[in-house]
Protein backbone atom coordinates (compact mmCIF):
# COMPACT_ATOMS: atom_id res chain seq x y z
CA UNK A 1 0.00 0.00 0.00
CA UNK A 2 1.21 3.45 -0.89
CA UNK A 3 2.43 5.72 2.00
CA UNK A 4 -0.16 9.40 2.16
CA UNK A 5 0.53 12.17 -0.08
CA UNK A 6 3.81 14.19 0.44
CA UNK A 7 6.41 12.04 0.82
CA UNK A 8 9.29 14.21 0.25
CA UNK A 9 9.70 16.96 2.28
CA UNK A 10 12.22 20.11 1.86
CA UNK A 11 13.71 21.64 5.09
CA UNK A 12 13.39 24.98 5.67
CA UNK A 13 16.14 27.07 4.57
CA UNK A 14 15.23 30.79 5.47
CA UNK A 15 17.35 31.43 8.28
CA UNK A 16 19.92 30.32 6.55
CA UNK A 17 19.18 32.38 3.37
CA UNK A 18 18.26 35.42 5.45
CA UNK A 19 22.16 35.04 6.44
CA UNK A 20 23.49 34.76 3.16
CA UNK A 21 21.47 37.78 2.51
CA UNK A 22 22.46 40.00 4.82
CA UNK A 23 26.09 39.24 3.58
CA UNK A 24 25.46 39.78 0.11
CA UNK A 25 25.89 36.01 -1.26
CA UNK A 26 24.10 34.04 -3.27
CA UNK A 27 21.28 31.92 -1.38
CA UNK A 28 21.69 29.73 -4.98
CA UNK A 29 19.69 26.75 -2.35
CA UNK A 30 16.77 28.56 -3.43
CA UNK A 31 16.98 27.31 -6.87
CA UNK A 32 15.15 24.07 -5.71
CA UNK A 33 11.79 25.50 -5.62
CA UNK A 34 12.66 25.94 -9.18
CA UNK A 35 13.71 22.28 -9.75
CA UNK A 36 10.91 20.70 -8.07
CA UNK A 37 8.61 23.47 -9.49
CA UNK A 38 9.22 22.10 -12.86
CA UNK A 39 9.28 18.59 -12.15
CA UNK A 40 5.53 19.23 -9.98
CA UNK A 41 6.81 16.77 -7.99
CA UNK A 42 4.88 17.53 -4.29
CA UNK A 43 6.90 17.88 -1.29
CA UNK A 44 6.26 19.87 2.25
CA UNK A 45 8.57 22.35 3.55
CA UNK A 46 9.40 21.81 7.30
CA UNK A 47 11.28 23.10 10.07
CA UNK A 48 14.66 22.32 11.41
CA UNK A 49 12.62 21.32 14.47
CA UNK A 50 10.31 19.28 12.45
CA UNK A 51 13.01 17.27 11.12
CA UNK A 52 14.61 16.20 14.12
CA UNK A 53 11.53 13.53 13.68
CA UNK A 54 10.19 13.66 10.60
CA UNK A 55 6.22 13.17 10.06
CA UNK A 56 5.30 9.31 9.57
CA UNK A 57 4.45 10.37 6.29
CA UNK A 58 7.76 11.95 4.84
CA UNK A 59 9.73 9.22 2.91
CA UNK A 60 12.64 11.25 1.77
CA UNK A 61 13.93 14.35 3.62
CA UNK A 62 16.02 16.73 1.65
CA UNK A 63 18.36 19.81 3.23
CA UNK A 64 19.50 21.84 0.48
CA UNK A 65 21.83 23.49 1.89
CA UNK A 66 24.26 23.13 5.32
CA UNK A 67 21.70 22.33 8.28
CA UNK A 68 21.61 25.06 10.84
CA UNK A 69 21.86 22.54 13.71
CA UNK A 70 21.50 18.70 14.77
CA UNK A 71 18.59 17.18 14.22
CA UNK A 72 18.99 14.27 17.12
CA UNK A 73 16.11 12.46 15.48
CA UNK A 74 16.98 12.00 12.03
CA UNK A 75 19.32 9.04 13.01
CA UNK A 76 16.00 6.52 14.33
CA UNK A 77 13.94 8.07 11.31
CA UNK A 78 16.85 6.74 8.93
CA UNK A 79 17.27 3.60 10.50
CA UNK A 80 13.81 3.45 10.08
CA UNK A 81 13.94 3.51 6.05
CA UNK A 82 13.80 7.11 5.61
CA UNK A 83 16.20 8.53 3.04
CA UNK A 84 18.06 11.78 3.77
CA UNK A 85 19.39 13.58 0.88
CA UNK A 86 21.65 16.08 1.88
CA UNK A 87 23.48 18.70 -0.81
CA UNK A 88 26.57 20.61 0.26
CA UNK A 89 28.87 20.44 3.26
CA UNK A 90 26.96 18.01 5.25
CA UNK A 91 28.30 19.68 8.75
CA UNK A 92 26.54 18.83 11.81
CA UNK A 93 25.19 16.09 10.10
CA UNK A 94 28.98 14.94 8.43
CA UNK A 95 28.49 11.39 11.46
CA UNK A 96 25.04 10.39 10.31
CA UNK A 97 26.02 10.93 6.35
CA UNK A 98 29.70 8.94 7.09
CA UNK A 99 31.11 11.95 5.09
CA UNK A 100 32.37 15.15 5.81
CA UNK A 101 33.18 18.25 3.72
CA UNK A 102 36.99 18.40 2.37
CA UNK A 103 38.42 20.68 0.43
CA UNK A 104 36.26 22.94 -2.00
CA UNK A 105 35.96 22.74 -5.66
CA UNK A 106 35.33 26.23 -7.49
CA UNK A 107 35.39 24.58 -10.81
CA UNK A 108 35.12 20.80 -11.94
CA UNK A 109 34.09 17.68 -13.27
CA UNK A 110 32.17 14.82 -12.02
CA UNK A 111 31.86 11.29 -12.75
CA UNK A 112 29.02 9.31 -12.17
CA UNK A 113 29.26 5.73 -11.24
CA UNK A 114 27.18 3.08 -12.18
CA UNK A 115 24.33 2.60 -9.39
CA UNK A 116 21.23 1.87 -8.74
CA UNK A 117 20.54 5.40 -7.40
CA UNK A 118 20.80 6.64 -10.88
CA UNK A 119 18.67 4.59 -13.49
CA UNK A 120 19.50 7.41 -16.65
CA UNK A 121 23.27 7.94 -16.36
CA UNK A 122 25.23 11.07 -18.67
CA UNK A 123 27.83 9.43 -21.19
CA UNK A 124 30.25 11.86 -19.83
CA UNK A 125 31.50 13.88 -17.25
CA UNK A 126 29.39 16.70 -16.05
CA UNK A 127 30.64 20.23 -15.40
CA UNK A 128 30.12 21.50 -11.42
CA UNK A 129 30.33 24.78 -10.13
CA UNK A 130 31.27 24.93 -6.09
CA UNK A 131 31.36 22.00 -4.02
CA UNK A 132 33.29 20.29 -1.87
CA UNK A 133 35.68 16.93 -2.17
CA UNK A 134 33.78 14.22 0.18
CA UNK A 135 35.61 12.16 2.62
CA UNK A 136 34.47 9.02 4.65
CA UNK A 137 35.35 5.48 4.73
CA UNK A 138 31.42 3.78 5.50
CA UNK A 139 30.06 5.06 2.48
CA UNK A 140 29.49 4.06 -1.28
CA UNK A 141 30.74 6.34 -3.76
CA UNK A 142 28.28 7.72 -6.48
CA UNK A 143 29.90 10.24 -8.15
CA UNK A 144 33.71 11.26 -8.44
CA UNK A 145 35.85 14.51 -9.22
CA UNK A 146 37.52 13.64 -12.16
CA UNK A 147 40.31 15.79 -11.20
CA UNK A 148 41.43 13.49 -8.20
CA UNK A 149 39.10 10.82 -8.01
CA UNK A 150 37.63 12.14 -4.36
CA UNK A 151 34.08 11.61 -3.56
CA UNK A 152 31.60 13.80 -5.07
CA UNK A 153 28.20 12.30 -4.02
CA UNK A 154 28.13 9.22 -1.51
CA UNK A 155 25.34 7.08 -0.25
CA UNK A 156 25.86 5.72 3.21
CA UNK A 157 22.95 2.83 3.98
CA UNK A 158 21.74 2.79 7.52
CA UNK A 159 19.35 0.53 8.72
CA UNK A 160 16.74 0.42 6.62
CA UNK A 161 17.48 3.35 5.71
CA UNK A 162 20.39 5.79 3.68
CA UNK A 163 21.56 9.28 3.43
CA UNK A 164 22.47 10.59 -0.03
CA UNK A 165 25.05 13.36 -0.27
CA UNK A 166 26.26 15.51 -2.84
CA UNK A 167 29.21 17.04 -2.60
CA UNK A 168 28.64 19.07 -5.62
CA UNK A 169 26.57 22.43 -4.99
CA UNK A 170 23.98 21.49 -7.06
CA UNK A 171 22.31 24.59 -7.32
CA UNK A 172 24.84 26.65 -8.02
CA UNK A 173 26.09 24.26 -10.66
CA UNK A 174 22.51 24.22 -12.58
CA UNK A 175 22.07 28.01 -12.22
CA UNK A 176 25.58 28.97 -13.13
CA UNK A 177 25.60 26.61 -16.25
CA UNK A 178 21.83 28.05 -17.31
CA UNK A 179 22.76 31.62 -16.40
CA UNK A 180 26.40 31.92 -16.55
CA UNK A 181 28.16 34.84 -15.45
CA UNK A 182 27.62 38.87 -15.78
CA UNK A 183 28.52 39.65 -19.22
CA UNK A 184 30.96 43.14 -19.49
CA UNK A 185 33.75 42.26 -21.48
CA UNK A 186 34.13 39.77 -24.16
CA UNK A 187 35.30 35.99 -23.35
CA UNK A 188 37.99 34.29 -24.05
CA UNK A 189 38.05 32.78 -27.48
CA UNK A 190 38.71 28.96 -28.06
CA UNK A 191 42.02 27.94 -28.73
CA UNK A 192 41.69 25.90 -31.88
CA UNK A 193 39.54 28.75 -33.71
CA UNK A 194 36.38 27.44 -33.98
CA UNK A 195 34.64 29.66 -31.55
CA UNK A 196 35.93 34.07 -32.04
CA UNK A 197 33.76 35.03 -29.32
CA UNK A 198 36.01 37.95 -28.74
CA UNK A 199 34.16 40.09 -31.73
CA UNK A 200 33.63 43.30 -29.42
CA UNK A 201 30.05 42.68 -29.01
CA UNK A 202 28.67 42.01 -25.58
CA UNK A 203 26.76 38.98 -26.04
CA UNK A 204 25.56 35.91 -23.98
CA UNK A 205 28.16 33.30 -24.41
CA UNK A 206 30.56 35.64 -23.71
CA UNK A 207 29.46 34.97 -19.65
CA UNK A 208 29.01 31.24 -20.57
CA UNK A 209 30.20 28.30 -18.08
CA UNK A 210 30.82 25.45 -20.23
CA UNK A 211 34.46 24.76 -21.16
CA UNK A 212 35.49 25.03 -24.75
CA UNK A 213 37.91 22.54 -23.70
CA UNK A 214 36.37 20.52 -21.42
CA UNK A 215 32.90 20.30 -22.51
CA UNK A 216 32.74 19.67 -26.31
CA UNK A 217 33.22 16.84 -28.87
CA UNK A 218 33.05 16.48 -32.15
CA UNK A 219 29.52 15.21 -33.84
CA UNK A 220 30.02 11.73 -34.33
CA UNK A 221 31.09 10.47 -37.49
CA UNK A 222 32.95 13.70 -38.45
CA UNK A 223 36.80 13.54 -38.94
CA UNK A 224 38.99 15.23 -36.50
CA UNK A 225 39.57 19.38 -36.61
CA UNK A 226 42.38 20.13 -38.79
CA UNK A 227 44.91 22.13 -36.71
CA UNK A 228 44.42 25.27 -38.91
CA UNK A 229 40.60 26.10 -38.27
CA UNK A 230 39.76 28.96 -39.67
CA UNK A 231 36.10 30.57 -39.00
CA UNK A 232 34.38 30.92 -42.27
CA UNK A 233 30.83 30.53 -43.96
CA UNK A 234 29.60 28.31 -44.56
CA UNK A 235 31.92 25.77 -42.08
CA UNK A 236 35.08 24.19 -43.77
CA UNK A 237 34.28 21.00 -42.04
CA UNK A 238 32.35 19.91 -38.39
CA UNK A 239 33.82 21.58 -35.22
CA UNK A 240 33.78 20.67 -31.30
CA UNK A 241 29.94 21.56 -30.18
CA UNK A 242 28.50 21.03 -26.61
CA UNK A 243 27.27 17.77 -26.73
CA UNK A 244 25.48 17.44 -23.92
CA UNK A 245 22.10 19.32 -21.91
CA UNK A 246 24.73 19.28 -18.62
CA UNK A 247 22.13 21.44 -16.45
CA UNK A 248 19.38 19.38 -17.80
CA UNK A 249 21.62 15.99 -16.71
CA UNK A 250 22.38 17.31 -12.94
CA UNK A 251 18.10 18.35 -12.50
CA UNK A 252 17.66 14.33 -13.77
CA UNK A 253 20.17 13.43 -11.28
CA UNK A 254 18.61 15.09 -8.57
CA UNK A 255 15.15 13.80 -9.78
CA UNK A 256 16.23 10.18 -9.77
CA UNK A 257 17.54 10.32 -6.45
CA UNK A 258 14.37 11.48 -4.85
CA UNK A 259 12.60 8.35 -7.16
CA UNK A 260 15.03 6.01 -5.94
CA UNK A 261 14.70 7.39 -2.10
CA UNK A 262 10.53 6.94 -2.12
CA UNK A 263 11.30 3.70 -4.06
CA UNK A 264 13.33 2.49 -0.89
CA UNK A 265 10.50 3.44 1.33
CA UNK A 266 7.93 1.52 -0.82
CA UNK A 267 6.03 4.59 -0.85
CA UNK A 268 4.30 6.44 -4.56
CA UNK A 269 4.93 10.10 -5.37
CA UNK A 270 3.47 11.57 -8.63
CA UNK A 271 5.04 13.86 -10.99
CA UNK A 272 3.61 15.58 -13.92
CA UNK A 273 5.44 14.68 -17.36
CA UNK A 274 6.79 17.84 -19.41
CA UNK A 275 4.56 17.02 -22.44
CA UNK A 276 1.21 15.93 -23.13
CA UNK A 277 1.58 12.32 -22.73
CA UNK A 278 2.98 10.42 -25.84
CA UNK A 279 5.07 13.68 -26.76
CA UNK A 280 9.29 12.10 -25.55
CA UNK A 281 10.77 15.85 -26.54
CA UNK A 282 9.23 18.74 -28.95
CA UNK A 283 10.94 21.09 -31.56
CA UNK A 284 10.61 24.54 -31.70
CA UNK A 285 12.00 26.60 -34.71
CA UNK A 286 12.11 30.81 -35.12
CA UNK A 287 13.14 33.02 -37.93
CA UNK A 288 14.87 36.58 -37.24
CA UNK A 289 13.74 38.89 -39.62
CA UNK A 290 17.42 40.32 -40.15
CA UNK A 291 17.24 43.20 -42.96
CA UNK A 292 13.44 43.38 -43.21
CA UNK A 293 14.26 42.49 -47.20
CA UNK A 294 10.89 41.31 -48.42
CA UNK A 295 11.89 38.42 -50.87
CA UNK A 296 13.73 37.40 -47.55
CA UNK A 297 10.45 36.95 -45.86
CA UNK A 298 8.70 35.73 -48.45
CA UNK A 299 11.35 32.86 -49.40
CA UNK A 300 11.04 32.40 -45.34
CA UNK A 301 7.07 31.99 -45.05
CA UNK A 302 7.62 29.75 -48.23
CA UNK A 303 10.14 27.60 -46.26
CA UNK A 304 8.36 27.38 -43.83
CA UNK A 305 5.31 26.16 -46.03
CA UNK A 306 6.63 23.48 -47.18
CA UNK A 307 8.33 22.48 -44.07
CA UNK A 308 4.97 22.59 -42.65
CA UNK A 309 6.32 24.09 -39.74
CA UNK A 310 4.44 27.16 -37.86
CA UNK A 311 7.50 29.32 -36.99
CA UNK A 312 8.18 31.72 -33.72
CA UNK A 313 8.55 34.76 -36.30
CA UNK A 314 11.11 37.62 -34.39
CA UNK A 315 10.68 41.12 -35.79
CA UNK A 316 14.04 43.58 -35.29
CA UNK A 317 13.66 47.20 -35.55
CA UNK A 318 14.14 49.53 -37.99
CA UNK A 319 12.65 49.22 -40.97
CA UNK A 320 9.87 46.53 -41.76
CA UNK A 321 7.77 44.08 -44.43
CA UNK A 322 5.15 45.37 -46.12
CA UNK A 323 1.58 45.07 -44.41
CA UNK A 324 0.76 42.00 -46.65
CA UNK A 325 3.87 40.33 -45.63
CA UNK A 326 2.63 40.59 -41.95
CA UNK A 327 -0.73 39.58 -42.91
CA UNK A 328 0.73 36.29 -44.32
CA UNK A 329 2.95 35.38 -41.72
CA UNK A 330 0.36 35.58 -39.21
CA UNK A 331 -2.27 33.98 -41.27
CA UNK A 332 0.06 31.03 -41.84
CA UNK A 333 -0.11 31.05 -38.22
CA UNK A 334 3.00 32.12 -37.29
CA UNK A 335 4.12 33.77 -33.62
CA UNK A 336 4.99 37.42 -34.02
CA UNK A 337 7.48 38.04 -31.77
CA UNK A 338 10.42 40.99 -30.96
CA UNK A 339 13.61 40.24 -31.82
CA UNK A 340 15.19 43.15 -29.82
CA UNK A 341 18.05 45.09 -31.06
CA UNK A 342 20.80 46.65 -29.65
CA UNK A 343 23.83 46.14 -32.48
CA UNK A 344 23.91 50.23 -32.47
CA UNK A 345 22.70 50.33 -36.02
CA UNK A 346 19.69 52.29 -35.56
CA UNK A 347 18.63 55.27 -33.65
CA UNK A 348 16.65 53.11 -30.98
CA UNK A 349 19.01 50.07 -31.37
CA UNK A 350 20.60 50.81 -28.38
CA UNK A 351 20.70 48.20 -25.26
CA UNK A 352 18.79 49.85 -22.67
CA UNK A 353 15.24 49.68 -21.08
CA UNK A 354 13.77 53.31 -22.72
CA UNK A 355 14.90 51.43 -26.11
CA UNK A 356 13.41 47.76 -25.60
CA UNK A 357 10.18 49.41 -24.41
CA UNK A 358 10.32 51.15 -27.88
CA UNK A 359 10.86 48.24 -30.08
CA UNK A 360 7.88 46.29 -28.35
CA UNK A 361 6.02 49.28 -29.27
CA UNK A 362 7.13 49.37 -32.78
CA UNK A 363 6.43 45.33 -33.27
CA UNK A 364 3.34 45.61 -31.53
CA UNK A 365 2.22 48.34 -34.63
CA UNK A 366 3.91 46.85 -37.39
CA UNK A 367 2.45 43.35 -36.85
CA UNK A 368 -0.99 44.09 -35.15
CA UNK A 369 -0.25 42.06 -32.53
CA UNK A 370 -1.61 43.49 -29.00
CA UNK A 371 0.33 41.19 -26.61
CA UNK A 372 3.77 40.13 -28.23
CA UNK A 373 4.76 37.26 -25.73
CA UNK A 374 8.32 36.34 -26.90
CA UNK A 375 11.53 37.76 -28.03
CA UNK A 376 15.04 36.61 -29.08
CA UNK A 377 17.92 39.75 -28.55
CA UNK A 378 19.37 40.04 -31.85
CA UNK A 379 22.86 38.56 -32.03
CA UNK A 380 22.24 37.43 -28.78
CA UNK A 381 22.93 40.59 -27.51
CA UNK A 382 23.49 41.04 -23.25
CA UNK A 383 24.89 42.95 -20.96
CA UNK A 384 24.84 42.32 -17.21
CA UNK A 385 23.55 39.09 -15.86
CA UNK A 386 19.59 39.33 -15.37
CA UNK A 387 18.78 43.05 -15.63
CA UNK A 388 16.94 41.91 -19.35
CA UNK A 389 14.82 40.31 -17.41
CA UNK A 390 13.23 42.78 -15.82
CA UNK A 391 12.64 44.56 -18.96
CA UNK A 392 10.96 41.52 -20.26
CA UNK A 393 8.70 41.37 -16.91
CA UNK A 394 8.02 44.92 -17.47
CA UNK A 395 6.74 44.60 -21.42
CA UNK A 396 4.79 41.49 -20.58
CA UNK A 397 6.89 39.12 -22.55
CA UNK A 398 6.68 35.52 -21.09
CA UNK A 399 9.59 33.42 -22.57
CA UNK A 400 13.33 34.82 -23.84
CA UNK A 401 15.17 32.80 -26.58
CA UNK A 402 18.00 34.93 -26.41
CA UNK A 403 20.49 32.37 -24.67
CA UNK A 404 22.62 30.39 -27.35
CA UNK A 405 25.36 30.51 -29.50
CA UNK A 406 26.84 32.99 -32.27
CA UNK A 407 29.43 31.37 -33.81
CA UNK A 408 30.37 27.83 -34.92
CA UNK A 409 32.23 26.34 -31.93
CA UNK A 410 29.72 27.11 -29.31
CA UNK A 411 26.57 25.70 -30.96
CA UNK A 412 24.32 23.05 -28.79
CA UNK A 413 24.08 23.26 -25.57
CA UNK A 414 25.65 26.03 -24.55
CA UNK A 415 24.47 26.73 -21.29
CA UNK A 416 23.36 23.48 -20.60
CA UNK A 417 19.57 23.09 -20.80
CA UNK A 418 16.98 21.94 -23.22
CA UNK A 419 14.38 22.72 -20.96
CA UNK A 420 12.56 26.04 -20.14
CA UNK A 421 12.82 26.99 -16.48
CA UNK A 422 12.83 30.62 -14.81
CA UNK A 423 15.50 32.49 -14.24
CA UNK A 424 16.92 33.37 -10.45
CA UNK A 425 17.65 36.72 -9.87
CA UNK A 426 20.62 37.85 -7.44
CA UNK A 427 21.28 39.45 -4.25
CA UNK A 428 19.39 42.41 -5.03
CA UNK A 429 16.39 40.94 -5.76
CA UNK A 430 16.77 38.55 -2.83
CA UNK A 431 16.96 35.60 -5.17
CA UNK A 432 13.70 35.79 -6.57
CA UNK A 433 12.60 34.24 -9.76
CA UNK A 434 11.86 36.07 -12.77
CA UNK A 435 8.03 35.68 -14.03
CA UNK A 436 10.01 34.89 -17.33
CA UNK A 437 10.62 31.47 -18.98
CA UNK A 438 13.96 31.20 -20.45
CA UNK A 439 13.76 29.05 -23.46
CA UNK A 440 17.40 27.72 -24.70
CA UNK A 441 18.81 28.19 -28.60
CA UNK A 442 21.02 25.54 -29.86
CA UNK A 443 22.21 26.91 -33.43
CA UNK A 444 21.50 28.94 -36.39
CA UNK A 445 21.12 28.55 -39.97
CA UNK A 446 22.15 24.66 -40.47
CA UNK A 447 24.76 24.60 -43.93
CA UNK A 448 25.71 28.57 -43.60
CA UNK A 449 26.09 29.36 -39.66
CA UNK A 450 26.18 25.62 -38.13
CA UNK A 451 27.87 22.62 -39.95
CA UNK A 452 24.50 20.10 -40.49
CA UNK A 453 26.51 17.44 -38.46
CA UNK A 454 25.13 19.26 -35.22
CA UNK A 455 21.50 18.63 -36.23
CA UNK A 456 21.45 15.24 -35.03
CA UNK A 457 23.50 15.75 -32.28
CA UNK A 458 20.80 18.53 -30.32
CA UNK A 459 17.75 16.45 -31.04
CA UNK A 460 19.64 13.48 -29.64
CA UNK A 461 20.54 15.73 -26.82
CA UNK A 462 17.02 17.16 -26.46
CA UNK A 463 15.49 13.81 -26.45
CA UNK A 464 17.65 12.17 -23.78
CA UNK A 465 16.95 14.62 -21.34
CA UNK A 466 12.40 15.04 -23.23
CA UNK A 467 13.13 18.98 -23.43
CA UNK A 468 12.95 21.21 -26.46
CA UNK A 469 15.78 21.43 -29.76
CA UNK A 470 15.68 25.09 -30.94
CA UNK A 471 16.74 25.77 -34.66
CA UNK A 472 17.08 29.84 -35.13
CA UNK A 473 16.46 30.35 -39.02
CA UNK A 474 17.67 33.74 -41.37
CA UNK A 475 15.98 34.87 -44.08
CA UNK A 476 18.38 36.30 -46.56
CA UNK A 477 19.93 32.69 -45.91
CA UNK A 478 16.81 30.76 -46.46
CA UNK A 479 16.33 32.89 -49.42
CA UNK A 480 20.43 32.87 -50.94
CA UNK A 481 21.07 29.61 -49.62
CA UNK A 482 20.02 26.76 -51.21
CA UNK A 483 21.38 24.22 -48.64
CA UNK A 484 20.46 25.69 -45.48
CA UNK A 485 16.48 25.72 -46.98
CA UNK A 486 17.22 22.35 -47.91
CA UNK A 487 18.49 21.66 -44.42
CA UNK A 488 15.46 23.80 -42.98
CA UNK A 489 13.00 21.53 -44.53
CA UNK A 490 14.96 18.05 -43.85
CA UNK A 491 15.08 18.98 -39.87
CA UNK A 492 11.78 19.82 -40.12
CA UNK A 493 10.91 16.00 -41.43
CA UNK A 494 13.54 14.39 -38.99
CA UNK A 495 11.89 15.74 -35.99
CA UNK A 496 8.28 14.59 -37.42
CA UNK A 497 9.92 11.12 -38.30
CA UNK A 498 10.87 11.19 -34.23
CA UNK A 499 7.70 11.81 -32.74
CA UNK A 500 9.20 15.35 -31.93
CA UNK A 501 5.90 17.71 -33.23
CA UNK A 502 7.38 21.78 -33.90
CA UNK A 503 6.01 23.99 -31.33
CA UNK A 504 5.96 27.65 -31.35
CA UNK A 505 7.50 29.74 -28.46
CA UNK A 506 3.52 30.66 -27.24
CA UNK A 507 2.82 27.36 -27.17
CA UNK A 508 5.55 26.65 -25.10
CA UNK A 509 4.90 29.32 -22.58
CA UNK A 510 1.23 28.40 -22.33
CA UNK A 511 1.93 24.81 -22.01
CA UNK A 512 4.90 25.22 -19.48
CA UNK A 513 2.91 27.82 -17.10
CA UNK A 514 -0.94 25.72 -17.36
CA UNK A 515 1.12 22.56 -15.96
CA UNK A 516 3.06 24.62 -13.11
CA UNK A 517 -0.80 25.39 -12.50
CA UNK A 518 -1.25 21.56 -11.33
CA UNK A 519 -0.79 20.44 -8.16
CA UNK A 520 -0.47 16.74 -7.34
CA UNK A 521 -0.70 14.27 -4.70
CA UNK A 522 -1.37 10.29 -3.97
CA UNK A 523 -2.99 8.60 -1.12
CA UNK A 524 -4.05 5.13 -0.13
CA UNK A 525 -7.40 3.91 -1.59
CA UNK A 526 -8.95 0.19 -0.61
CA UNK A 527 -8.78 -0.63 -4.90
CA UNK A 528 -4.97 0.51 -4.73
CA UNK A 529 -4.42 3.97 -4.58
CA UNK A 530 -6.21 7.89 -5.37
CA UNK A 531 -4.29 10.32 -7.60
CA UNK A 532 -5.40 13.80 -7.02
CA UNK A 533 -4.80 17.08 -9.41
CA UNK A 534 -5.62 20.24 -8.23
CA UNK A 535 -5.32 22.41 -11.24
CA UNK A 536 -5.67 26.56 -11.74
CA UNK A 537 -6.14 26.11 -15.37
CA UNK A 538 -7.07 23.05 -18.13
CA UNK A 539 -4.06 21.28 -19.24
CA UNK A 540 -5.99 18.60 -21.86
CA UNK A 541 -3.94 15.26 -22.72
CA UNK A 542 -1.25 15.37 -19.93
CA UNK A 543 0.39 12.46 -17.97
CA UNK A 544 0.73 11.98 -14.50
CA UNK A 545 3.86 9.66 -13.94
CA UNK A 546 3.36 7.53 -10.75
CA UNK A 547 6.66 5.47 -9.01
CA UNK A 548 4.86 2.48 -7.73
CA UNK A 549 7.16 -0.48 -6.59
CA UNK A 550 6.45 -3.30 -8.36
CA UNK A 551 3.33 -1.98 -10.83
CA UNK A 552 3.20 -3.45 -14.29
CA UNK A 553 -0.13 -3.86 -15.25
CA UNK A 554 -2.25 -0.84 -13.66
CA UNK A 555 -6.11 -0.09 -14.48
CA UNK A 556 -8.04 3.29 -13.72
CA UNK A 557 -10.67 2.30 -11.60
CA UNK A 558 -12.61 5.77 -11.23
CA UNK A 559 -12.54 8.85 -13.36
CA UNK A 560 -11.50 9.43 -16.93
CA UNK A 561 -8.30 8.32 -18.23
CA UNK A 562 -6.43 5.63 -18.74
CA UNK A 563 -2.79 3.90 -17.43
CA UNK A 564 0.16 2.30 -18.07
CA UNK A 565 3.38 0.77 -17.09
CA UNK A 566 6.09 2.97 -18.96
CA UNK A 567 9.72 3.27 -18.34
CA UNK A 568 11.33 6.95 -18.11
CA UNK A 569 14.70 8.28 -17.44
CA UNK A 570 15.23 4.20 -17.04
CA UNK A 571 12.60 3.82 -14.00
CA UNK A 572 9.08 2.56 -13.88
CA UNK A 573 6.50 4.44 -13.91
CA UNK A 574 2.53 4.22 -13.61
CA UNK A 575 1.19 6.77 -16.54
CA UNK A 576 -1.58 8.27 -16.06
CA UNK A 577 -3.33 9.84 -19.16
CA UNK A 578 -6.24 12.50 -18.48
CA UNK A 579 -7.39 15.26 -19.53
CA UNK A 580 -7.18 17.94 -16.53
CA UNK A 581 -9.62 20.54 -16.05
CA UNK A 582 -9.36 23.58 -14.02
CA UNK A 583 -10.61 22.77 -10.21
CA UNK A 584 -10.34 19.26 -8.61
CA UNK A 585 -9.19 15.99 -10.71
CA UNK A 586 -9.44 12.21 -8.91
CA UNK A 587 -8.82 9.00 -10.21
CA UNK A 588 -8.40 5.62 -8.12
CA UNK A 589 -5.85 2.81 -10.18
CA UNK A 590 -5.11 -0.38 -9.45
CA UNK A 591 -1.14 -1.27 -9.53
Amino acid sequence: MPEPLHAVAVVDNQAATERAHQAGQDAWWVYLAEVLGHLRLPYRSISLSAAAAPPDDVSVLVFATTPDGPADGLEQWVRDGGVLILVGDPGPLAALAGVAAGETVADGHVVLSETPVWSSRPPVALHAVGGHRLIGQDMEVLARWQDNDAAAASLRRLGAGAVLTYGVDLWQTIVRIQQGYAVTADGAPAADGTAPIDDGILKCEDGMVLSFERDRAMPPGEPELLPTYEHTYPPPSAVPMFDQPQADWWCSLFAQSLWWGTAQAGAAVPWLWYWPAGVDAVAHMSHDSDQNVEEHGQAALDAFAEADVQVTWCHVFPGGYSPSLYTAITAAGHENALHYNAMGDADLAVWGWPFARAQYAWAQAVTGTEQIVSNKNHYTRWEGWTEFYTWCERLGLQIDESRGPSKQGDVGFTFGASHVSFPLAPVAEGNRLYDVLNLPLHTQDLAWAGHVSVRDVILDGAQSVHGVAHFLFHGPHLHHRPPTRAACIELAAEARRRGMPWWTATRINSWERSRRGVVLSVEPHPDGFAVRAEAVEPVPGAAVLIAVPGTTDPVVKEGEGSARAVVRLGRTFVELTADIVAGDNRWVITP
